[in-house]
């Protein structure tokens, strides 16, 4: 056939035939001595498969003219273009090989014969399945072998199946290969390829691939690396899903807010037998500042000063272009930048001072018109205003001028990151500095930590790192309370993340988790801890219980000793050599567990488990104080130990759980109960529980048998257990006691001008009423504040508190009064105290000292947040401000005490020469007798309080309880048997109702006397 012929009609079956009109000759071949020698046409190629299946003619270069054997045709293609390819791959090889210097370069003949056997064999793997257009290699490294690097190009058609058994073939083929690697681009897609999104807003990508895979990873690939996305928090959503019947895999990544986490490309990975599909999508967000930074953040001038305005607000910079702008006084003004610092973009402003005060906007406007704003305030202290003056701490800082009542924040000294607060006070004094600052390598570590928080990482490298950095504190510079709440942040985020993925982790890395923990718990940061305003301390043994759950070990048995926290635990799997489960930690004061056999027996018959127990040495005392209930008001008296069952199932501990604490203080006066530490009660962090527990309480051993697993301890009540029917006494002496007082102050009101007719009964009726009307409000506060209701509003309890110190205090003081003036008419016999002298001498001591002291005690203790007791409207016993209280009141008791001596004493031997005066003699002896009824009742009763801080036997301190509840509480009702015991009172007051009941009686009688009369007249009229 030649060109002459055509068109060419040729019939390709029955029913089918095509026409013929050009041909054009692709491959030419010449017989020679050695064979068929074979080259291509101009604008024709040897496919890949002729060229590595012939060998090259001699002389010419490879893949150009090919010696072909007879009975083979092959022929010459048109060129492919290597872009219209289908399917691209990426694959490495293993060999067993030992890697020389003479593979790193491709001109060296080791590498050339390397990258022709790699070559051929890919070739010929591939051939027979699929369409290779072009391979080639991209060099070789060092591993502890060779690694070979390549990339192939197929065409259409390309399967699953033909690439898994191509790659297989490729390795056999390969005899010094050990495995392969192989990623696949272009059989998967991600829709869409190309997204932006305004911050904050959704992202949703959707991954496909027509065959049914065993696993899909997602990845996001910025500058700074690759990291792999997991299903985190509520942020990050990874869903795969393989609709019935059309032989595809769905995988979506969902995340709900973008933010600068989230600009890059996004990488989704099928993979099934040793191959991952891969495919990209590109996504961007229109960013808005993570932080704005002001500088300065606030600003005071004084009026007078006339000061010019420079303002700065900066941000990083982020590949955002911002438009920003400055408001103030209801004008807006485009912001220019004003140059870089370090990795900021700062913008200025160069105003006049402001005559009144002026917020100075400063807003940031992204791509998508997003705003975000942040205010400098600029106050004028005009003249006579209280101001705190220009000063500098130790560490460089410099406070500007402020006004008073006024908080300054600033930035931290540089290598810091966060700010300092500060407050000026109302007559112009700085306070302390509120120090947030933290060192840019904790900074740092945080934000990794956070970085997994938000779904990106691979955990297993991670983690590590992390907790390398953060093991060394003094490195990372924690010296205040914001230092220990990051740590404290980093920790549980970390547990948090490895939890929910359910990664395990070694030795090596669990030891350094609890070694950050233990540090943390030194004693030299437990004031850190306290001025924290987070319950730290407890997420954080959440946090160490949670994390040491993920310890995994191929020893049956494993112990971590660290300072303030071990770790003890064994691994139970062979039914028939099964022991107790007993730990004893003797560095902490002999704390022993114990599970019998037969529980770790039962538990097995599900699976193999791990038991581990934690205990903590110093954590408990830095729990928050929040517990109510039977445990309010109660102090951890033991450290703290934790054990946990571990399995591939769900077990719950089939028996108990037997503890021995050896407790801190013991003494009958206190009850010791065995507790645990129950993260789920409201308020921060959790409470003490005994649910489900049993305790058995020695001399200085308690032991505690449980069936459930969580933190325990042992909790030692502050105040004494709770006695039979001794809250009802006291509700009834108080109610009796208030009763009593009301009756009392109208008595002295009623009888006043009966029975004071000299200065000795002037004195004692004053000091009378003034400790009556104290004792009334005090008990009347006392009262109100065992009600609920009134403890849970802080205000309301604060002013109780306030109002029952005052007046206690001024009870005492009145006492003292009292006590003053009967010794010195005992000493001073014809010395008379004018009643001017004592009414002033009297108000100051009996109520001007006490409010002065109680104020002193509140603007002392409040500011300090140190002032009510945690669980009751009182004073806190914690930061000695009971003291306040407790000092004045003993040294009265004790004075009292003396009086009542000096009184028994003069009794016993009374003076003859003051018998010349019988009245006031006889109005003395009355005081005294009126005093040796007071001061047991504002003295020995108290004693009786004192004596219960002693560590009493169990039936001593029953009655000291009973006695110190029923005299104290019926105070009132013996201040009132006090009044009425004298006869000028019980006179007076007879003397007063009897008058009464006569004028009514004589008024009754003189009405049902007219009727009568009336009657008398009608019936004379009547008869006549």
């Amino acid at each position: 056939m030649n060109s002459t012929m055509m068109p060419y009609n040729i019939s390709l079956n029955d029913t089918t035939s095509a026409n013929i009109l050009n041909l054009q000759i692709t491959t030419e071949c010449n017989i020679t001595n050695f064979g068929r020698s074979c080259v291509c046409k101009a604008g024709f190629l040897w496919n890949m498969t002729s060229c590595y299946t012939y060998p090259t003619c001699a002389g010419y270069p490879f893949c150009t003219c090919l010696m072909v054997p007879n009975g083979s045709v092959p022929f010459c293609e048109l060129p492919c273009d290597p872009s219209n390819a289908t399917v691209a791959l990426n694959g490495i090889f293993t060999l067993n090989q030992k890697y020389t210097t003479e593979l790193q370069k491709s001109s060296n003949p080791a590498y050339k014969t390397l990258e022709k056997n790699i070559t051929t064999a890919l070739v010929f793997a591939y051939s027979g399945k699929c369409s290779p257009l072009n391979v080639s290699i991209s060099g070789f490294s060092n591993a502890g072998g060779v690694i070979a690097h390549y990339q192939m190009l197929l065409g259409d058609p390309v399967t699953t199946g033909n690439l898994t058994a191509s790659a297989t073939t490729a390795v056999q083929l390969l005899q010094n290969a050990v495995n392969s690697t192989v990623t696949v681009a272009g059989m998967s897609s991600i829709e869409p390829q190309q997204l932006r999104v305004n911050m904050w807003s959704p992202i949703i990508l959707t991954c496909t691939i027509n065959e049914k895979m065993d696993a899909v990873d997602w990845y996001l690939i910025t500058n700074n690396g690759t990291d792999m996305i997991f299903d985190a928090g509520t942020n990050i959503r990874i869903s795969t899903s393989y609709p019935a019947g059309a032989g595809m895999t769905i995988s979506t990544l969902s995340i709900a807010r973008a933010d600068q986490w989230s600009i890059g490309t996004y990488l989704c990975q099928f993979s099934r037998k040793g191959l991952h599909y891969n495919a990209t999508a590109r996504v961007n967000v229109s960013l808005l500042p993570s932080e704005i930074i002001l500088k300065p953040i606030q600003l005071s001038f004084l009026a007078s000063a006339g000061n010019s305005v420079r303002l700065q607000c900066c941000a990083k910079i982020d590949g955002e272009s911002y438009r920003v702008t400055w408001t103030y006084n209801g004008k807006t003004e485009n912001a220019y930048a004003a140059g870089t610092q370090a990795d900021l973009q700062c913008y200025t402003l160069n105003v006049s001072a402001p005559s009144t005060d002026t917020n100075y906007n400063c807003t940031f406007i992204n791509s998508a018109g997003q705003k975000q704003s942040a205010i400098i305030l600029v106050t004028i202290i005009k003249d006579g205003e209280q101001f705190c003056p220009q000063t500098k701490t130790n560490d460089g800082i410099s406070w500007g001028i402020t006004r008073a009542g006024l908080q300054v924040t600033v930035c931290c000294a540089s290598g810091k990151s966060g700010n300092q607060t500060r407050n000026c006070s109302a007559n112009g004094e700085w306070m302390e500095v509120q120090d947030n600052c933290i060192s840019l390598i904790l900074k740092k570590a945080l934000t990794d930590a956070q970085t997994l928080q938000n779904g990106l990482g691979n955990l297993q490298e991670r983690v590590p790192a992390i907790l390398s950095v953060v093991t060394d504190l003094s490195a990372v510079s924690v010296n205040n309370p914001a230092g220990v709440t990051t740590l404290v942040s980093i920790l549980g985020i970390i547990s948090n993340v490895s939890a929910n993925m359910k990664v395990t982790f070694g030795a090596s890395v669990v030891t350094d988790f609890l070694a950050v923990a233990s540090n943390l718990s030194d004693a030299s940061f437990s004031s850190l801890w306290k001025t924290s305003r987070s319950p730290a301390a407890s997420n954080m043994m959440k946090s160490v219980e949670q994390f040491s759950a993920l310890f995994k070990t191929d020893n049956d048995t494993f112990d971590i000793l660290l300072p303030y926290i071990q770790l003890k635990r064994s691994s139970y799997g062979n039914m028939s050599n099964i022991d107790d489960y007993a730990k004893a930690f003797s560095d902490f004061n002999g704390v022993t567990t114990f599970i019998n056999k037969e529980t770790i027996t039962a538990m097995l018959a599900t699976d193999n488990i791990t038991i581990t127990t934690l205990v903590f040495k110093t954590i408990g005392y830095l729990l928050p104080n929040t517990t109510t209930g039977p445990f309010n008001g109660a102090q951890l008296n033991s450290v703290i130990q934790s054990t946990s069952i571990n399995s591939a199932v769900s077990i719950n501990l089939c028996g108990e759980i037997h503890m021995n604490f050896t407790t801190n203080f013991s003494g009958s006066n206190y009850g010791q109960r065995c507790a645990f530490w129950d993260f789920s009660q409201p308020g921060d962090g959790g409470g003490w529980s005994d649910q489900g527990c049993k305790s058995n309480v020695n001399e200085n051993l308690t032991i505690c048998s449980c069936n459930h697993l969580t933190s325990f301890a042992v909790l030692m009540s502050i105040n004494a257990e709770p006695l039979f029917l001794i809250d009802e006494i006291t509700y009834a002496g108080l109610a009796a006691s208030i009763l009593s007082l009301c009756v009392c102050i109208i008595t002295e009101c009623l009888v006043w001008k009966s029975i004071v007719r000299n200065n000795i009964s002037y004195f004692r009726h004053i000091s009378l009423f003034n400790i009556a009307l104290s004792l009334l409000f005090a008990d009347a506060f006392f009262f109100s504040a065992t009600f609920e209701s009134v403890k849970n509003y802080k205000f309301i309890c604060l002013s109780i508190t306030f109002l029952n110190h005052f007046f206690y205090l001024a009870l005492f003081f009145w006492t003292f009064c009292q006590s003053v003036m009967l010794l010195h008419q005992l000493l001073f016999v014809f010395h008379h105290v004018r009643k001017k002298i004592f009414i002033s001498l009297s108000l100051i001591v009996g109520y001007f000292i006490p409010a002065l002291i109680a104020t002193g005690t509140f603007f002392y203790f409040y500011p300090k947040q140190t002032y009510l007791h945690q669980s009751v409207c009182w004073l806190n016993p914690e930061s000695g401000a009971i003291y306040t209280f407790a000092i004045p009141a003993g040294s009265i008791i004790i004075f009292n005490f003396m009086i009542l001596m000096v009184v028994i004493s003069k009794l016993s031997r009374p003076s003859v020469s003051e018998a010349h005066r019988p009245e006031e003699k006889e109005t003395a002896k009355r005081i005294m007798k009126a005093v040796f009824v007071l001061t047991p009742v504002f003295g020995l009763t108290w004693s009786f309080g004192f004596a219960l801080l002693n560590d009493l036997d169990s039936l001593t301190r029953q009655i000291f309880s009973y006695g110190f509840a029923g005299l104290n509480a019926f105070q009132g009702f013996f201040i009132l048997l006090t009044c009425m015991t004298e006869k000028k009172v019980r006179d007076a007051l007879t003397k007063k109702v009897s008058s009464r009941i006569k004028s009514s009686t004589k008024s009754s009688m003189t009405k049902s006397e007219v009727p009568k009369k009336i009657f008398k007249v009608s019936t004379i009229s009547k008869d006549k």
